[in-house]
């Protein structure tokens, strides 16, 4: 999907979109690889496009409507996210994002979609195979090896399924995800006899780390194959394990110094946005910092949040130094949005790939500021308040612009799919339903806490 899209891209006249082609699925670098002259500049906080480019849209777009008014989880799981920015296209981008979730991250065969289907909705999200989603991850797709100088078959899941589909491309994804929504460490994963419990997955992971001596990017082996990582072994301490073990070659391994290494990195990887935002300038990507970094950085963040919520590391400073991470956050916010803006115009025929990266972005965004502020370690001024929202109403025109556009269509993500030079696209739109739908139930969240409801 990358190579081909790029192609296109540069067909189009669109050399600034190539900027935006960011995923989750592969990792960051060689997805901006390439990039050179993308000049991100300071606009006004961002507003929702009214419709999609005439030459992107469809021969016939489904018409807005109202959310359902049936009974059962959905419509409750609807009803409670109703009211919001972005009305009156809120109802129908909802229903649009909980009805993709619900078909394309329920596929028994991929496991990576179904840790996003669980991860947005629950531990007891279900597989379109009746099975539990988790149940389906463990049974189908858990592996066991040997661990030199460990005792025992320590459990794993691989990087790519036999079919070569992507599984954990980003290590303990699905470690972070079972721990995120609430498994305890103690229980059996499935109810089959001799099922690994979470603690099990949550030591394996661990005796496979590799400690560096260096310091922020120096060290970790592989700085941007971390994140995740760390946030589930933060989230097994806050749940019970010990902060300190032995890993890779019996080396002694402490929570504390590998969680001020994360955050040293990406106080690093933001260090130039952070000038540029105090001067008042602008920022280029050039594959710098924070720009050559997974999903543009946002599993980092998202993995400073959750161990900082965990209570890691143990500086006293802290708060201070995320409360700094989250402004730049904001302050990034509608100098991306302005560049998904100027790649419209340049290259209308990308509409697809630019209004998903707009929801990528945006909802990887809401849902790890949003994150800070639910954990109690930050509070919005009433600007980046006003900000967030209208970043919201964004990311849910977007939505239902690509549901306008028929992207969330089952027989269009089924042929998309089954191509080599597509599928990644396919992820991207499932996963980040996933990550914006998670998003959305956060930002819900707080609003019902600060206005009492």
């Amino acid at each position: 999907m990358r190579s081909s899209a790029r192609r296109t891209a540069c067909s189009a006249g669109g050399a600034l979109a190539l900027a935006l082609l960011v995923g989750c699925g592969s990792g960051g670098e060689s997805e901006t690889k390439g990039v050179e002259d993308a000049t991100l500049a300071a606009p006004a906080a961002p507003s929702p496009p009214e419709e999609p480019p005439a030459s992107a849209a469809p021969s016939a777009a489904p018409e807005d409507t109202p959310a359902t008014s049936e009974a059962g989880p959905r419509a409750d799981r609807l009803a409670a996210l109703a009211s919001g920015p972005g009305e009156p296209l809120r109802g129908p981008a909802l229903e649009a994002l909980y009805d993709v979730i619900q078909r394309e991250a329920g596929k028994p065969g991929n496991a990576w979609a179904l840790a996003h289907g669980v991860l947005a909705m629950g531990p007891e999200f279900e597989a379109t195979d009746g099975r539990r989603a988790v149940h389906v991850i463990v049974d189908d797709f858990l592996k066991a090896e040997k661990v030199d100088q460990h005792k025992g078959l320590q459990p794993y899941f691989p990087n790519r399924t036999a079919e070569g589909l992507p599984l954990e491309p980003h290590t303990d994804l699905i470690l972070k995800t079972f721990l995120e929504v609430g498994l305890p460490l103690d229980e059996a994963l499935t109810p089959k006899e001799g099922a690994p419990t979470l603690e099990r997955l949550f030591r394996g992971s661990r005796v496979r780390y590799e400690p560096l001596a260096g310091e922020g990017k120096d060290g970790f082996p592989k700085p941007d194959d971390v994140a995740w990582s760390i946030q589930a072994w933060c989230q097994g301490v806050q749940a019970g394990a010990a902060s300190t073990w032995q890993a890779a070659g019996l080396k002694q391994a402490d929570l504390g110094a590998v969680t001020e290494q994360q955050l040293e990195l990406l106080e690093s990887a933001t260090w130039f946005m952070r000038q540029a935002m105090e001067k008042g300038e602008t920022v280029q990507k050039r594959r710098q910092g924070i720009f050559a970094y997974t999903c543009g950085g946002a599993h980092l963040h998202q993995s400073v949040v959750a161990c900082a919520a965990a209570g890691w590391p143990k500086d006293k400073n802290v708060e201070e130094r995320l409360a700094l991470l989250n402004q730049i956050y904001v302050w990034r916010i509608p100098l991306e949005t302005s560049l998904v803006e100027q790649a419209m115009k340049q290259a209308p025929k990308l509409a697809p790939l630019l209004y998903n990266q707009d929801v990528k972005f945006l909802g990887h965004a809401l849902e790890s500021l949003g994150k800070a502020e639910r954990d109690g370690l930050w509070t919005p001024a009433p600007e980046a308040r006003a900000l967030l929202d209208d970043a919201e109403a964004r990311l849910v025109a977007h939505v239902q612009q690509m549901n306008r556009l028929g992207i969330f269509r089952e027989d269009k993500l089924a042929n998309w799919m089954q191509n080599d030079d597509t599928r990644q696209f396919y992820l991207d739109v499932v996963g980040d339903a996933a990550h914006a739908w998670h998003a959305l139930e956060i930002q819900a969240a707080l609003r019902k806490k600060r206005t009492g409801g």
